[in-house]
C-alpha cells in the first residue's frame, strides 16, 4: 500500500522524515501555519468542522436577541398596571371593552416574554 503524504506543505519539510514528526518546529507548524487541523498521520480535519463556529455564533446571537426582547416584554407586562374592566355598582355594571383588550394584551405580552426567555435559555444551552 503506498504511503500517504500529508495534505499541506509543512509535512514536506526537513523536520518530517518518513512519516515521523519530531521537533518543536514541526509541532508549531501543525497549529500556526497552513496545516491547521491536520494530524501527524496525514488525516485532515472533518469537513463539518467549519460549520461549528458559525452555528455557535448564530445560536448565541439569536439567544441574546430572544433574551432581550423577552425581558422587555416581561418588563412591560409587569410594570404596566392592569385597567379596571367593570365600572359601576352591583346592579349596573358597565364593561369597558378597551380595558379588556388592554388587559388581554398584557397577558399576551407576559406569555410571549416568558416563551422568548425559555427559547433563549434553550439556545444558550445548545
Amino acid at each position: 500500500m503506498p504511503a500517504r503524504e500529508p495534505d499541506c506543505s509543512c509535512g514536506r519539510g526537513p523536520s518530517v522524515a518518513q512519516g515521523k514528526w519530531y521537533g518543536v518546529r514541526s509541532y508549531l507548524h501543525l497549529f500556526y501555519e497552513d496545516c491547521t487541523g491536520t494530524s501527524p498521520d496525514g488525516a485532515g480535519a472533518s469537513p463539518h468542522g467549519a460549520w461549528a463556529p458559525l452555528i455557535w455564533k448564530v445560536s448565541i446571537s439569536t439567544g441574546i436577541l430572544f433574551l432581550l426582547v423577552g425581558a422587555a416584554a416581561l418588563a412591560a407586562s409587569s410594570l404596566l398596571p392592569p385597567k379596571l374592566e367593570g365600572i359601576g355598582e352591583e346592579e349596573f355594571v358597565v364593561l369597558d371593552v378597551q380595558a379588556v383588550r388592554y388587559n388581554h394584551m398584557l397577558g399576551t405580552c407576559w406569555l410571549v416574554g416568558t416563551a422568548l426567555c425559555v427559547a433563549a435559555g434553550v439556545l444558550g444551552a445548545v
